[in-house]
């Protein structure tokens, strides 16, 4: 992986999800029919899709500790202590089942859990204003 895209998928990971980064001009659209809004399945796709791009090298669906450690020592390299335990805290939550590997699933609940916090009218779209809401409710230093 390029210094570059390692880094900003450090800085995607630091925010939380994918979308939460767009406003830094490197994480993916979630608008994938450019409509001007988000659904479920467009936003699931983006994160997963994102997630799997940067770290899954051997893609099978799956990330290992292995596979995500350049992470965690991008965060440590940028962030100290501090980053490396942003980083190990998002491993944390994605790996759901605790087995040591993130999968194509746990990633989409994972999305799914952001999309639901995000819709804040419930119509099972994100406008543009519930994606800027997602990009800036997450509090500093938080993922």
């Amino acid at each position: 992986m390029s210094r570059m895209l390692l880094f900003s998928v450090l800085a995607v990971a630091l925010m939380g999800a994918p979308a939460q980064a767009q406003m830094m001009g490197r994480a993916p659209d979630p608008d994938l029919n450019k409509d001007g809004k988000v659904t479920l399945a467009e936003f699931r796709k983006s994160q997963t899709d994102a997630m799997l791009e940067a770290f899954d090298k051997n893609r099978d669906d799956k990330i290992t500790r292995a596979e995500f450690k350049p992470m965690e020592d991008m965060a440590r390299r940028f962030g100290g202590a501090g980053g490396a335990g942003r980083v190990a805290e998002i491993w944390t939550r994605l790996d759901a089942n605790r087995d040591g590997v993130i999968t194509r699933a746990e990633i989409e609940a994972g999305a799914d859990r952001r999309f639901a916090a995000s819709d804040a009218d419930k119509d099972g779209i994100l406008d543009r204003a519930e994606l800027t809401s997602l990009r800036q409710s997450r509090p500093r230093g938080r993922p």
